[in-house]
Order: structure tokens, then sequence, then C-alpha cells
């Protein structure tokens, strides 16, 4: 099976350009937490994630601890970062490296490549380099369940008549 039959087609996408705000109302609306970013051609420049922004966004809890970091931000310092955090924009946001599957490829390789770089959705790009979609990991889940949900049966069965 190919990802082309299994990926979700017409994700959100945001410009580099979209205002930190905008990027934060569209990332809490997903369902899946991943927003990508791309150009006016619709090819891919990074995605952001809802742990991207929480990262880059919720102060170090350090800075408010001065008895015990002396080198710790004022408070004055502190809105200053916030003040800046709020002229940010998606290109400052987004994760630039980010793996892909093409919709040509084979689900397997998708499935692999999410498991040896520990994540959950891949966007997937078309052979333009543009992107098409996303792939969920728990829709292949899913699709390989329905594949071999014959053996599940057999193996219920050898169960019962072993139990028996």
């Amino acid at each position: 099976m190919k990802v082309r039959q299994l990926m979700r087609l017409k994700p959100k996408t945001v410009t580099p350009d979209t205002p930190l705000e905008r990027v934060w109302q569209i990332v809490s609306e997903l369902k899946f937490h991943i927003l990508p970013v791309v150009d006016e051609n619709n090819r891919l420049k990074g995605v952001i994630t809802a742990e991207d922004l929480l990262k880059n966004l919720v102060p170090d809890y350090r800075n408010f601890f001065s008895e015990f970091y002396p080198d710790a931000p004022t408070i004055d310092d502190i809105v200053d970062q916030i003040e800046k955090q709020i002229r940010l924009t998606a290109r400052d946001l987004m994760n630039k490296k980010v793996y892909t599957a093409n919709s040509d490829q084979d689900v397997f390789k998708a499935l692999s490549k999410m498991m040896v770089y520990n994540v959950r959705i891949l966007p997937v790009l078309n052979d333009d380099e543009k992107l098409a979609g996303f792939i969920v990991e728990k829709d292949i889940f899913k699709y390989l369940f329905q594949k071999e949900k014959h053996i599940f049966a057999k193996l219920q069965k050898l169960k019962q008549k072993k139990s028996s």
C-alpha cells in the first residue's frame, strides 16, 4: 500500500510570515498539533508543533527563583523577552529539520521512518516536493490491523481450542 492511499489531505498550513498569535490559535484547534509552514508554492519549509510553541514561549522556571539563581533575569528582562516573543512569526518558531514521506512511498517505509525518528506524523510530499497531506501512525496501524484481522481471528480460535 502506498502512502497516498492512507494520507490525510488538505492539512491546515501557514506561511513563514504568519504572526505568533495566529499560529497559536491554529495549533490549539488542530487535532494532531502539527502545523506545516509552506511558501507561496506550497513547498514545505518547516513544521510547528504544540511543543515548539511551549518551548519557545513558556518562561524558564528558574527566572522566578532569583534567590537560587544569581544570574536570573530581572522582571524588566522577562517583560522585554515577552515583548520580543509577541512579535515572533512562524519562521521564528518552525522546526526546519522535518522528516517527510513521499506520496508514492510504501507505507512500511513511512512507518519505519516514524519509528526511527520517534515521530507520529509525517508530512507527505508529492513528486514536485509540494505538500500533499500528512500520514499518521495511528492510520497505518489501523490499516495493518484490518489487513491482518484474519490472523487475529485464527489465533483466537486456536486459543479457544487449546483452553477447551
